[in-house]
């Protein structure tokens, strides 16, 4: 299933009370965003349910503080361009 990076925005700007439109890839979620250590884990487990990756790929991440690093640790083995 290809997860298009909309649908990670729309739940980053749910949590995070933020424009879709200011969430872009390179979005530092403390910083850029104001999403703190708990809306983080609250966020990657709405993630995990939407998209039907598991939870475990999250933590195992290498970018953990921005949004284009999580988004291609959802995408990660996607036959895709993480567009």
């Amino acid at each position: 299933m290809k997860i298009a990076f909309e649908i990670v925005a729309k739940h980053i700007s749910e949590i995070a009370h933020v424009p879709i439109d200011n969430i872009k890839k390179e979005s530092k979620f403390q910083d850029d965003l104001g999403i703190d250590s708990l809306k983080l884990v609250n966020l990657f487990i709405q993630l995990a349910e939407v998209t039907g990756v598991e939870f475990n790929r999250f933590l195992l991440a290498e970018d953990l503080k921005t949004v284009g690093g999580i988004y291609f640790a959802i995408t990660k083995g996607e036959d895709n361009d993480n567009n």
